[in-house]
């Protein structure tokens, strides 16, 4: 009988183990490299008026953001707390202050868990040499900000393999073009969304 009994409770143990080994296994996310940039814009809205402005002349001239973190959020995850420091699904990218160009601007590849995503929010700080965590120029005059602000993109990504991320920014340019001080630069840029897509 004792015999029996230890076999029995040897035999459910190994099961045990070979179970919660599955388990480890099925529950590590697979993750991708995702290179991260931003999409191509244009400061002037009509092909016709840039014929004859010169992009120097356009609205928004200048765009200089300083980087510390992002978040990539999946249609079920809520959103950002008004402290997104403590967010859980924060991935460092102190990347520092970066010239945001009418080109496509790279920004940096990180390790993304497989899965479909909604949104992506990047935190701007202040911790740059120049003290802003965002600065403009633009046909309005020279604007800056040391507030953290949050810039959102908004759409479908599906990570499933190694590759390139390209941001659409062109929404976040266009209301920046009329900004004049009016409000504050975080409100205004945190009002508007980018484009997230494959």
């Amino acid at each position: 009988m004792k015999k029996n009994n230890l076999k029995v409770i040897a035999g459910l143990t190994a099961a045990m183990m070979m179970l919660t080994t599955g388990c480890a296994k099925d529950n590590a996310a697979k993750s991708h490299q995702i290179a991260i940039q931003f999409g191509s814009y244009t400061s002037v809205k009509h092909k016709i008026l840039r014929l004859f402005l010169p992009e120097a002349k356009a609205a928004v001239s200048s765009l200089n953001l300083c980087f510390k973190r992002l978040r990539f959020k999946t249609a079920d995850d809520p959103a950002t707390t008004t402290d997104p420091v403590a967010d859980g699904d924060n991935i460092d990218f102190n990347l520092g202050a970066v010239d945001i160009s009418s080109g496509a601007t790279a920004l940096g590849t990180i390790s993304l868990p497989e899965g479909n995503y909604t949104r992506i929010e990047f935190d701007l700080e202040n911790d740059c040499a120049s003290g802003k965590s965002i600065s403009i120029v633009n046909s309005n005059g020279s604007y800056s900000s040391t507030d953290r602000i949050t810039i959102k993109f908004e759409g479908q990504f599906t990570a499933n393999a190694d590759g390139v991320l390209t941001l659409g920014v062109q929404q976040i340019i266009d209301g920046l073009n009329s900004y004049n001080g009016g409000s504050t630069l975080k409100a205004t840029t945190e009002s508007i969304s980018g484009v997230l897509s494959n």
